[in-house]
């Protein structure tokens, strides 16, 4: 009987699957490739061949890229994703990892094992970055992350400021709602309503000022909760709005109305930037150096462009981003589980304690102001009609007032005039304003009381012109005349009070 030889297998010379290189509407894509393609795997898994669109516009045909095994490091399989680092590509020269999708995540996790395993050190300690901040005590759920808290608070107050209040949905329609309900201003703030420096953080003037502001929260919130812990980072919110608030209170003073996070959002970046210059150790070179990079950027650009537009409150920004270093790098907590939970309480007496000295020094360096905004609001409408009013009745007094000087056949239409609608306008705006509940000796007040001595005398002047026209009496015109003067000389000093 003769020996049979073993039949030999044929060996698969490469085997493929289709890939995709961007999700629908997906953030996450490949710098070289784009659409639909495949991926060739020769047996021995010494290369790999990845064909797809090119990723140019308006590029046609089917492009290729060949990695070998050595080109290929740091193997990461994220659900139907599948992403590496290499120095090919476009990829490679932007230092963005090579990313594909695959039907299923079997077959992402097939497509993995024939993949090299090799792992560079950075690599290495960004996992192990990774692995520990997942450990770190967190919301147990999404909806009870400080961050999603404190968007939703911001967006459920612009919902009541705009639907309820009439604020305004893109731009102000209404600064009243603000200037009642919480804006920072040196005059309604350090009257007493010091409340305005966290309600103010809330506001937002539009909805875009809204999307931009809860964008940036969420870009870096979840980061720097993790890092700091729940009441830590709650508080470092909270402390970098304050702080901002306080630099544009001795900043701008009483000419503008702050509203927005803006200020405890870089409050947020600057704690991240304080974190990482106190706890640099904690984090890799890969983890650190790009959030340096990413925070003073954001802190620049934001900076450069609030200087070169007016109207945006870069004191707010400076001020949050300066007392969110600070407030950072005192909370700053080590990734370990247990050092965390054994120095958190000393470093929230330390970050109360410096909250106290930011306040007390914003309480005493904020300038003061001679009037109350709630005087100022009741005033301006009790005024707001009165101008373009008495120009018109001027206008009608000073024809009739020149015919009669002149012809003296007007007699009974200018008494009439008088009696029938300057001296009841007058009346009545004297009665309207000196009903108002005003702060005593404040600038409102002292106001009120000048013009309400301007309409008596006013008045007074009006009962010598009458007299003056029903006997033809030249001295009562000269008393008339003089307390038209003494009326117009009381309005000078009145304007300049008002200033």
């Amino acid at each position: 009987m003769s020996d049979e030889q073993p039949q030999l297998q044929p060996q698969v010379a490469e085997i493929s699957f289709p890939v995709e290189y961007q999700t629908f509407a997906g953030q996450v894509y490949n710098q070289d490739l784009k659409g639909s393609g495949t991926l060739s795997v020769q047996y021995d898994a010494l290369a790999f061949r990845f064909t797809g669109h090119k990723r140019e516009f308006l590029s046609r045909g089917i492009h290729e890229l060949i990695f070998s095994a050595a080109d290929i490091t740091n193997v990461v399989v994220d659900g139907k994703a599948v992403r590496f680092t290499t120095a090919l590509g476009r990829s490679g020269k932007s230092k963005r990892p090579f990313i594909f999708f695959c039907r299923n995540t079997d077959e992402a996790g097939a497509i993995a094992e024939l993949l090299p395993k090799k792992l560079d050190n950075d690599f290495i300690a960004s996992c192990d970055f990774a692995m520990r901040l997942k450990q770190l005590p967190g919301a147990e759920h999404p909806a009870f992350s400080v961050t999603n808290i404190l968007i939703g608070a911001n967006i459920v107050v612009f919902l009541m400021m705009a639907g309820l209040l009439g604020a305004g949905w893109v731009d102000v329609t209404d600064l009243t709602p603000y200037i009642r309900y919480g804006a920072n201003n040196g005059a309604a703030t350090t009257n007493g309503e010091w409340w305005r420096l966290i309600t103010s953080i809330f506001l937002h003037y539009g909805i875009i000022h809204l999307a931009l502001n809860m964008w940036a929260l969420f870009q870096a919130g979840h980061l720097v909760e993790r890092l700091l812990g729940r009441v830590l980072y709650t508080f470092t919110y909270l402390a970098a709005g304050v702080g901002g608030g306080l630099l544009s209170l001795i900043w701008h003073g009483d000419k503008i109305w702050s509203a927005g996070a803006s200020g405890a959002i870089f409050g947020v970046y600057g704690a991240l930037l304080g974190y990482m210059l106190r706890e640099k150790h904690a984090l890799p070179r890969p983890v650190y150096q790009p959030l340096m990079k990413s925070t003073l950027t954001f802190a620049g650009y934001n900076l450069l462009f609030g200087f070169v537009h007016p109207g945006i409150d870069n004191a707010a920004h400076i001020g949050g981003l300066v007392s969110g270093v600070i407030f950072g790098w005192i909370c700053a907590l080590p990734l370990t589980v247990s050092s965390r939970t054994t120095q958190m309480g000393r470093r929230l007496i330390w970050a109360t304690l410096a909250l106290f000295i930011m306040v007390g020094i914003g309480f005493v360096v904020a300038p003061r102001y001679q009037y109350v905004v709630e005087d100022e609001l009741a005033w301006q409408k009790a005024v707001e009609n009165f101008a373009p009013q008495e120009a018109k009745f001027l206008a009608r007094e000073n024809a009739a007032h020149e015919r009669f000087r002149k012809e003296e056949d007007n007699a009974a239409d200018y008494i009439q005039l008088i009696e029938k609608d300057l001296v009841p306008f007058y009346a009545e705006f004297g009665r309207r304003i000196g009903a108002l509940n005003l702060t005593p000796e404040r600038l409102t007040c002292q106001r009120r009381e000048m013009l309400v001595e301007f309409v008596n005398i006013k008045l007074d002047g009006y009962s010598h012109l009458l007299r003056a026209i029903r006997k033809n009496d030249e001295a009562e015109f000269q008393a008339y005349t003089k307390l038209e003067m003494k009326a117009s000389n009381l309005l000078q000093p009145l304007r300049r009070l008002g200033d």
